[in-house]
C-alpha cells in the first residue's frame, strides 16, 4: 500500500546565491574597515595629544619649582659621554617619583648609571607617557644609544617626544633660539615672541615611508634619558630636534658627517599630514607638514622656523 505521507523537499542555497552573499559581506567589510581604522587613529591621536599636555603640565610645574624650564641636557662630564636630558627631570611631576629617585639623578651622572645593571634595567623600562600610540617603534631604542663612562653603548627606553633646540641648525647652548640646549635654564620672560607662538616639544617617529614605496627612512625617535656625547661631539638628536628642515621631510642630511636621514634630526610623526606640538603656554596644536618654511637654510622670516624660536622678533603668520 502506497504511503500517504507527503514528500518534503529540503531547501538550500545554490552556489550562485552563496557567492553573492560572500561578495556582499566583502563589500560591507571594505566599506567599514577604513572607518574603523580612522576611529582607531583618532583615538591614538587623542592619546598622543594628552601625552603632550602632560609634558606641558610637568614643564610648567618644573618652572614653578625651579624658576625656569628644565635644561635640554646638563653637561656633567665635559661632553665625554652621555648626560641627563630634559625628560628625566620631569619624571617626579609625571607620577614617576620612584623612578627618579632610584635612578639617583641628582647624585650620579647618566654615564655612570649606564654602567650599573640595576640602573640600566630601570632605563630600559618602556614608559607609555613618552610614546605616541600611532608610532610603530620598539620600546627599547636600539638606534639612539647612549655612551657610558666605561665606553659601552647602551639602549634605553624609546621616546617619541623631542624638545625644540631652535629654528635653524643646532645651537650649542640654545639660549637665544629654542627652548632647550646645553645647561639651559629658560624662563617665561625669555619668550619675547610670546609663549603661545613658540613650540617647546614635538613628535618624532621611528620610521617614515619614503615616496613611491621605495623603503623607509630611519628617524630613530628619541630617548627619554639624555644626550650622548663622544670626545666633545654632542648627539643632540637623541632628545632634541632642530628646525633647519621641514616636518616629515625625508632624504639625507648632508650638513653633517656621517650623513644620516633628515628625519633623525627633525620633527616627524605617523599621523597623516603633520604632527602634534606642545607650545610654551601649555597648549597642544596639530601643525600641517605643509607649513611655510625656509627651503634654502637661510633661516629668515618663515612661519615654521619662527615657531621654533622664542625671541627672533618675527610676527607669526597663519598656520
Amino acid at each position: 500500500m502506497r504511503s500517504l505521507t507527503p514528500i518534503r523537499h529540503r531547501r538550500a542555497f545554490t552556489l550562485i546565491e552563496l557567492l553573492v552573499v560572500i561578495a556582499i559581506i566583502a563589500i560591507l567589510i571594505s566599506l567599514l574597515l577604513p572607518a574603523v581604522q580612522q576611529a582607531r587613529e583618532a583615538a591614538r591621536r587623542t592619546q598622543c595629544k594628552n601625552n603632550l599636555k602632560q609634558l606641558g603640565l610637568a614643564l610648567h610645574n618644573y618652572h614653578d619649582s625651579h624658576t625656569g624650564f628644565a635644561p635640554g641636557w646638563v653637561d656633567q662630564n665635559l661632553s665625554a659621554a652621555a648626560n641627563w636630558g630634559w625628560s628625566v627631570y620631569l619624571l617626579p611631576a609625571m607620577e614617576q617619583e620612584n623612578m627618579y629617585r632610584q635612578l639617583e639623578v641628582g647624585t650620579i651622572h647618566l654615564s655612570v648609571a649606564l654602567d650599573s645593571v640595576t640602573h640600566q634595567r630601570l632605563m630600559a623600562t618602556p614608559l607609555s607617557m613618552f610614546r605616541c600610540p600611532s608610532d610603530t617603534g620598539p620600546g627599547l631604542n636600539i638606534r639612539n644609544t647612549l655612551l657610558s663612562s666605561a665606553g659601552t653603548q647602551q639602549a634605553t627606553a624609546t621616546s617619541n617626544y623631542v624638545a625644540a633646540n631652535g629654528g635653524g641648525d643646532w645651537t650649542y647652548d640654545g639660549l637665544m633660539d629654542g627652548s632647550f640646549g646645553r645647561n639651559s635654564h629658560v624662563k617665561f620672560r625669555d619668550y619675547s615672541d610670546g609663549t603661545s607662538n613658540t613650540i617647546m616639544v614635538g613628535e618624532r617617529a621611528w620610521e617614515l615611508q619614503l615616496p613611491g614605496a621605495a623603503g623607509k627612512d630611519q628617524c630613530n625617535a628619541a630617548t627619554i634619558y639624555g644626550v650622548t656625547s663622544n670626545s666633545g661631539v654632542h648627539a643632540q638628536r637623541t632628545t632634541m630636534a632642530k628646525g633647519l628642515f621641514g616636518m616629515n621631510q625625508t632624504g639625507p642630511d648632508n650638513t653633517v658627517s656621517p650623513v644620516v636621514p633628515i628625519c633623525a634630526r627633525s620633527f616627524s610623526s605617523r599621523h597623516s599630514s603633520g604632527a602634534q606640538f606642545l607650545l610654551a603656554d601649555g597648549s597642544v596644536r596639530f601643525v600641517s607638514e605643509n607649513i611655510q618654511r625656509d627651503q634654502n637654510g637661510t633661516n629668515g622670516n618663515y612661519v615654521w622656523q619662527n615657531l621654533l624660536n622664542k625671541a627672533d622678533g618675527y610676527v607669526i603668520g597663519e598656520y
